[in-house]
């Protein structure tokens, strides 16, 4: 076997399908952040509905219905934020697809895997006057940038999903 034919062999068995993987990584990586990604698994339906229902009084319809998150709400909200937190995220979203498709253990319930973090809320809100300039947030602003009050333990509820 001539060097061309193993460079093409090695080409042909090696390096395209670790191309075609990664763009396919990127590309899944890429789509966990899209509302749809989310609504895809049938799982996640009465969240979903609730998020687009414009009669829900919850916080996740109301910022969907206001378009105050105008695009990739689901991601918006639940993306940890800091320096790896987008990667943590996407990669959870992606054990989700795996429990979905019974590669892992599907859980009873759903529910957070941690508490909600104020750094969510505040990536938007923290540095907003109406927020700022509020006087039941200037009584407790401490406690709220120091993630010792949640914000979700006053503005609720947050999804109300029907399931």
């Amino acid at each position: 076997m001539s060097t061309l034919e193993k460079l093409l062999l090695l080409l042909v068995l090696a390096v395209a399908p670790a191309l075609v993987t990664l763009a396919t990584f990127a590309l899944s990586f890429q789509r966990a952040a899209h509302v749809t990604f989310c609504a895809d698994c049938h799982t996640m339906t009465p969240w979903i509905a609730d998020l687009e229902n414009p009669k829900s009084k919850s916080l996740a319809a109301m910022h969907y219905a206001n378009r105050w998150i105008l695009n990739d709400q689901c991601y918006t909200c639940h993306a940890d934020y800091g320096f790896l937190g987008p990667v943590k995220t996407k990669l959870a979203s992606m054990g989700h697809v795996a429990r979905y498709y019974g590669f892992m253990e599907m859980p009873k319930e759903i529910k957070l895997h941690k508490p909600f973090s104020n750094s969510n809320c505040l990536q938007c809100h923290g540095p907003a006057a109406n927020f700022r300039n509020n006087s039941a947030h200037a009584a407790v602003m401490k406690p709220i940038l120091a993630n010792q009050l949640s914000c979700v333990t006053c503005h609720q509820p947050i999804h109300t999903p029907e399931g």
